[in-house]
């Protein structure tokens, strides 16, 4: 499936699943008539993995209206929910910034054409000055003179003040830019950093000197029992709240991340192994004392726990190596009854 909010998305689906979901998504793809195109596959497969929920809630109301999904939605859907719009906001920056340039370039060039009039001026009065014999012939001359000053100041100030706007444009437009960066690094149900994200700091991580690394794996227990009691509505909130725990326990200087549907991961910089471990008990019992309710109802949707699994970065250590001693120890705290941290 491709993780929530990476751009461009990440799929890494085992052989297995990507298979069974191929054998669903192609009878969709047929059913609507749509060419096994890349962006077609890519739209009918979140559907299928049921993961990207906007995407499937835009289908579905689609289908409720009996709409087909042509190859014109098809695109306007993988555009939208599956890249996040990145493309069109890009090309609305990178538009403005061309027209910030070309703008520049063109007051430029009035700038560099009234400057060459009016030199051309002051070299022409300096020849007739050196012939000038009469003085309203000098005061015509000294006249031109200052009205070609005028003009170079005047050019100048336009320029000023066209530059200035110019420069706060930019600088809306970097911000702009700085946002599309954020945003495509960001998880858009949670506010964590995404799986892409996440790929890159761990990647920092194990290349980086820093001793004590810890990378923890957090899943919560019998998810799909919330969504198929609540909804996934509900379901949605969970992980938020979830999300929310992480992000008020992350020390300084470390990252949290969505690392997939229910999974959520935690890296502490330079935090020995012992205080990995009471920050995850800290989040698990948290969690598990909290009592959810459903919007207007009174009582809650009972406990709800989250499994813990923690690996320590080891010298030579590849994303890859890290990952599976930590999902070892999460499968570990799954089959040891769940609700609780395991260290491998």
């Amino acid at each position: 499936m491709a993780k929530h909010s990476s751009f461009p998305p990440v799929y890494d689906d085992p052989a297995e699943q990507a298979t069974e979901k191929l054998r669903l998504t192609l009878p969709l793809i047929n059913k609507h008539k749509a060419a096994a195109t890349p962006v077609n596959y890519a739209v009918w497969y979140e559907y299928v993995s049921g993961e990207n929920l906007a995407l499937t809630n835009a289908i579905d109301n689609l289908l409720g209206k009996n709409q087909p999904i042509t190859a014109a939605i098809s695109q306007a859907l993988y555009e939208k929910y599956v890249l996040m719009e990145m493309p069109k906001r890009l090309e609305t920056t990178n538009t403005g910034l061309k027209l910030v340039v070309d703008n520049t370039l063109d007051n430029i060039t009035e700038v560099e054409s009234t400057t060459n009039q009016c030199l051309s001026g002051f070299s022409n009065s300096q020849i007739a000055l050196e012939e000038c014999e009469d003085i309203n012939d000098l005061k015509g001359l000294l006249s031109g003179i200052l009205d070609d000053t005028n003009k170079m100041s005047q050019t100048s100030s336009a320029l000023k003040n066209n530059l200035k706007e110019y420069a706060q444009e930019i600088s809306r437009l970097k911000q702009e830019l700085s946002a599309v960066k954020e945003f495509a690094k960001s998880d858009a149900l949670t506010g964590l950093l995404n799986r892409g994200a996440f790929n890159d700091e761990l990647l920092n991580a194990c290349n980086s000197d820093n001793t004590e690394t810890a990378l923890l794996l957090f899943d919560i227990d019998h998810f799909k029992n919330i969504n198929d009691s609540f909804g996934h509505l509900l379901g949605d909130k969970v992980i938020q709240y979830f999300a929310g725990l992480l992000k008020t326990n992350t020390p300084e200087g470390c990252i949290a991340a969505r690392y997939g549907g229910e999974e959520m991961a935690m890296i502490l910089i330079q935090q020995s192994e012992s205080e990995a471990f009471k920050l995850a008990e800290k989040i698990r019992l948290s969690f598990a004392s909290s009592r959810l309710k459903r919007r207007g109802r009174d009582d809650t949707i009972g406990q709800i726990t989250v499994s813990v699994g923690i690996s320590m970065i080891k010298p030579n250590d590849a994303p890859a190596d890290i990952i599976e001693r930590a999902d070892n120890a999460l499968y570990q705290a799954k089959e040891s009854g769940r609700n609780q941290v395991i260290i491998n």
